[in-house]
């Protein structure tokens, strides 16, 4: 998963949290975002996370993929 919430949602107390499945192929969409290699990220795919179902973080994605996930996201949701 990948959190898309701000930063004042995931530091809040907050127990539902903004996010996006990673998929392990390219979804073949104007909205999808490489993560890295292996990994894509579908900005139509948005789905709120209960945040006791994350016990650590695994990784951080980087300054350019979020800013290209930022992107998709304003694209998707008009904004």
């Amino acid at each position: 998963m990948v959190l898309l919430s701000s930063d004042g949602v995931n530091e809040s107390e907050r127990p539902w949290l903004l996010g996006t499945e990673l998929l392990d192929r390219d979804p073949q969409d104007i909205l999808g975002v490489a993560v890295d290699a292996r990994y894509w990220v579908s900005t139509l795919n948005l789905t709120r996370l209960y945040r006791p179902w994350f016990d650590e973080r695994i990784a951080e994605i980087d300054a350019e993929v979020q800013e290209n996930i930022d992107v998709a996201l304003r694209a998707a949701l008009d904004l």
